[in-house]
């Protein structure tokens, strides 16, 4: 009886958080050092269902006017880019280029680089048809996969505008912008660049976009089907 009451009295509510903080501690250090992947909770992103990204591909399915050949990105910008991710001009010209691929003149399209606190922004598109302005968002822990995928999401937006394919629900229509992505070609950068990255800090992490890197299988698999 002696023991109980002692180890009733050290699960006072301190004590308790104390162990679940060690233990959260050792599922860390597990995973980041041992294991080698940042350990994310689930909460960190809305999980797609199954079940919208087969909407979202018959929706494709259903609307597209032509197949997509797998973008691949000019050696020339490649290298460019992977000396100075920044540049302006050759930031435009990637722009370009992935309209090109997307059947749309990306001359008329304004690209803006833009530095913000804001952790869940990585692009935006702003349009009235005759003026066409894309905010790419700067942020340190980018790659060059990373900043394809976001301007590949962007100008995906433009182009199932124009295509007239969209669902009405805004996070759906999101899910539907990304799944596009894929569809039309870019399905490897947006796999690499929507990786989950360690921050600057051991226990900070981001995240870009909004599906995860297993949703892209998922699409492929039902673009095959």
């Amino acid at each position: 009886m002696e023991l109980l009451a002692k180890c009733l009295s050290w699960f006072q509510i301190h004590n308790l958080f104390e162990l679940l903080s060690m233990i959260g501690l050792i599922y860390f250090l597990v995973n980041r050092f041992l294991l080698h992947r940042v350990p994310v909770p689930g909460s960190v992103f809305k999980k797609v269902s199954p079940e919208l990204l087969e909407k979202c591909v018959r929706q494709l399915e259903k609307g597209e006017k032509k197949q997509f050949e797998p973008y691949q990105m000019p050696r020339e910008l490649y290298e460019a880019l992977s000396k100075d991710l920044w540049e302006e001009k050759k930031l435009k010209e990637l722009l370009c280029s992935i309209c090109d691929h997307l059947g749309i003149n990306g001359g008329f399209i304004k690209l803006v680089l833009q530095e913000t606190e804001a952790a869940d922004k990585a692009g935006e598109i702003s349009t009235d048809l005759a003026f066409t302005t894309i905010r790419l968002i700067k942020k340190p822990y980018y790659d060059l996969n990373t900043v394809t995928a976001i301007l590949a999401h962007e100008a995906c937006h433009l182009h199932l505008y124009y295509q007239g394919i969209k669902l009405r629900d805004t996070w759906e229509n999101e899910v539907l912008t990304d799944t596009a992505v894929v569809y039309c070609g870019f399905g490897e950068y947006l796999y690499q660049g929507y990786a989950v990255r360690s921050g600057e800090f051991a226990f900070s992490y981001h995240k870009v976009g909004y599906i995860r890197k297993e949703d892209v299988a998922v699409i492929r698999r039902l673009m095959e089907e």
